[in-house]
Order: structure tokens, then sequence, then C-alpha cells
């Protein structure tokens, strides 16, 4: 059987489980670059060091909107086309994805090395962070393009149905950059430039990798010079489905800035840092179930497009089960062993009282999160771009940039953690409504997929 072809016949679970190992494990590989250059760095360079790679991720946040406006505008597409038996629709798709998303990387590579202090600043670095963050953000920019190229070309991947090569690309750079850190760091004494130049050359590592599932023909689609010459209409429509992912992550990058720059009028540089700290375990913990909804929206879309309809509804009932499940066990875990976790990346013992508060705070409502995330990928492999971009709105702007600007003027810097709680109960009601409304509305009663007035 090839590989896109056992989207639609294998059992629902163990396709879940098949599909969502690598991917979990690839998600994790890549929350080992956030981990290790914080444990390194937290360990050998410092606080302000920590805090100077935390004023940094708003720019981390906006580079992972660009990836995910073609990656999971494109997926689906790729997928639905498998699924209808038109490879010639999907290289199409998979060839102009890759080259828009090559040419914003450049730009931005070229505007962040003009402004690289002003964009720092409004990050919410200080005049004693700028100076680390500064060296560091150099450096990061020149591996722009190897970074997008390996998460785009990961979707693509995923999309033909291999989901264990892309967990190679993401586990060949996490353990690149796992050596270089320890080199650069730990034996060359290179301080953040060091963490800086072992990101870059791990995502060069991940791109090449990437690239050679292509270069040696190992899946059925093929780049074709054609389908590198940009097409307005399709990449409208690559943007349209991607739109919502990456409208939550730019959204999320204005949380951010806004998070930063309250940590610090709240709590000073130190809490700047321990939002640092917090976000090497956030990473950890949360990521897994970003993975899980990328490999069950693949399921998604190759059903949608064989007109499988029990089929995705059975794998949406799973993958919602599943990450709600993961995400009530890690809230537990939280709770109980926020210190132990903590020391991981600083010994500090006021900085680990800060981190640890604000990390059973920002956990609180976690469980809500799988909902969401579940909901977006479920309609996002259906293509139903317009729902997901609401629910990504909604989310965004109605509860999270309102949070940031209200709960920390009442509660200190209580309520600047008390931000994340707050957002993923709203997120996963919300979410949980458009979900019930729309499931109503396909008309589809039960799981044979046999209704012939279904709408999905």
């Amino acid at each position: 059987m090839h590989q896109p072809e056992r989207m639609g016949a294998e059992p629902i679970p163990k396709l879940i489980v098949t599909f969502a190992l690598p991917s979990i494990t690839g998600m994790l590989a890549n929350a080992l670059y956030n981990i290790v250059d914080r444990i390194f760095v937290g360990r050998l360079v410092g606080p302000g060091a920590l805090a100077a790679i935390s004023i940094c991720f708003p720019f981390m946040l906006f580079l992972m909107a660009l990836c995910l406006l073609f990656g999971v505008g494109a997926a689906p597409l790729m997928t639905i086309a498998l699924g209808e038996k038109d490879s010639a629709r999907a290289e199409r798709v998979m060839g102009n994805a890759t080259v828009a998303v090559l040419a914003m990387a450049v730009m931005i590579t070229t505007a962040g090395h003009l402004s690289i202090d002003g964009l720092l600043r409004i990050s919410g670095a200080s005049e004693a962070l700028l100076p680390q963050a500064r060296e560091y953000m150099r450096i990061i920019l020149w591996g722009v393009p190897f970074s997008v190229t390996a998460f785009t070309l990961n979707f693509c991947i995923r999309a033909e149905g291999r989901p264990a090569f892309a967990m190679g690309t993401q586990v060949l750079g996490a353990l690149g950059n796992i050596v270089l850190d320890a080199v650069f760091i730990g034996d060359m004494r290179m301080g953040i430039a060091g963490a800086a130049w072992g990101t870059i050359i791990s995502q060069a590592l991940a791109a090449l990798w990437a690239g050679s599932f292509y270069f040696r023909r190992r899946g059925v689609l093929r780049f074709r010079p054609a389908n590198l010459i940009p097409r307005p209409a399709l990449l409208l429509r690559i943007v349209s489905l991607g739109l919502s992912p990456c409208m939550a992550e730019l959204s999320f990058t204005l949380f951010f800035i806004l998070f930063n720059h309250a940590l610090h009028a709240c709590g000073g540089d130190i809490a700047v840092s321990a939002m640092g700290a917090f976000m090497g375990w956030d990473s950890l913990l949360f990521l897994p179930v970003i993975g899980m909804g990328e490999a069950v929206q693949t399921i998604f879309a190759y059903n949608w497009g064989a007109h499988l309809f029990g089929r995705v509804l059975e794998a949406l009932k799973w993958a919602l089960a599943m990450a709600s499940s993961y995400f009530l066990v890690s809230a537990v875990t939280v709770y109980f062993l926020a210190e132990r976790m903590l020391l991981l990346f600083t010994n500090d013992a006021e900085l680990l009282r800060i981190a640890a508060a604000g990390a059973r705070i920002s956990y609180a409502g976690v469980q809500f999160v799988g909902i969401a995330l579940i909901v977006t990928s479920f309609f996002q492999g259906l293509g139903r771009a317009a729902i997901c971009l609401t629910l990504s709105l909604a989310r965004q702007l109605v509860l999270l940039i309102p949070a940031i600007l209200i709960l920390p003027k009442l509660f200190g810097l209580t309520g600047v953690w008390s931000c994340f709680p707050a957002v993923d109960a709203g997120g996963g009601l919300l979410a949980l409504f458009f979900l019930l409304r729309e499931y109503r509305r396909m008309g589809l009663k039960d799981l044979d997929g046999k209704n012939p007035d279904a709408k999905i």
C-alpha cells in the first residue's frame, strides 16, 4: 500500500498513533532548540543572557507565523489532492508554497539587520539587556532561510503521509544543537553568541535533511520548474487557509511583546528571566499536542478528499480524547514538580521562586488547550479557512490582548501570569462552541459516513 493510501484504510486509533508519535517526537526535538539554549545560557552565562533570549522570543514567534502561513496553508491542500489522486495539483501547491516562503525569509533577514535595535526595544529590551540580545539576534537572522526551508518542507513531507522522515529532520536539528551548544558555550566559552551559532548551524543541517527527501526521490511528489513560478490564485488559496494559524502566531507575538513589557514593569529583569526559564519547559510540555494536531490534520484532509466522512469524525474524537488527557497530566506535573523542573535552568533562589509561581498559575487552564488545538486542526484539514480565521481572531483579539492589558494592572505580577489560564479557558470553550455548531450543520448523525445529506 502506498503511504498516502494508508490514511484511508488503516484503523483510526492505529493510524493516529503511527502518525502522531513521529510528529510528537519531532516537535519535542524541535523544543530542544529552546530548552538546550536556555540550559546552557542560564547555567553557564547567567540570568541576564537568559532574559536576552526571552527578548528575542517574539521574533521567533513571528518567524513561526510565516512558516505556518505557507506550511499549514499548503499541507491540507496537498493531502486533499492526494486523496483525490491528483498528484499534479499537489506538486503545484508544494512548489508555490516553498518559493513564497523563501522569498519572505530573504526579506525578513534583510529588514531585520537594518532595524535590529528598534526591533529588540519593541520586544521589551532594556538598556541593560540590549547588548546581549543584539549579539544573539544578529547571528540568528542569518539562519532564517534555513529555518523556514526545514519547517515548510516538513509540512510537505507530512502531507505525503511520511511523518517518520519529517521527525528525522527535527531530531537531527535538535541533536546538532545540543552538540554545538556544548562545544560553543561549554568548551569554547562563546557565551550567548555560541547559542546563536549552534542554532543556525543545526537549522541548516535540518534543511539539508528535509531537502534530501526530494533530492533522493523518497516520496511520490516532485519539485518541477514549472511549479516554482508563482500562481496568484493558488497562493491566495494557500494563504487563506494558512492565515488563521499565522494570525494566531502574529497576535501571540504581540502578546509576548506586551508580556515582556508587563513582566519588566511588575518584576524587573529577573521576571523576564523567569519567563525564559518557564518557556523552556512550556515548549517541552506544550508542543506534543501541536505535533498531534499536525498529524491528525493530515488524516482529516486525506479522508475528506476521499469522502470517507465517518473516518474524519472518528479521528476527531480520538484526537480530542488524547490531547485532553495529555494536558491534564502535564498540569498535575507542573503543579507538584515546578521547582524541581526549573532547577534545570537556574539555581538562583529568587529567580526559581518567581518562575515556579508563574508556572503553576500559567498551567491552571491548560486542559482547555487540547480542545482548541485539535478543533483548529480539524477545520484546517477540511479546508475551512473562514472558521479557522474566526476562531483565531476571536481567541487572540477578544481574549489574549485584553487580558495582558487589564490583568497586570489589577493583580500585578500574578495578573501577568494569569493571562495564560484566562485565554486557555476562553479559547477552548469558544472552539467547542464552533465544533458543536458545525457538527450539527454538517448533518452527520453517526460514524458510518453514509448520510447523503452530509455537507462536510
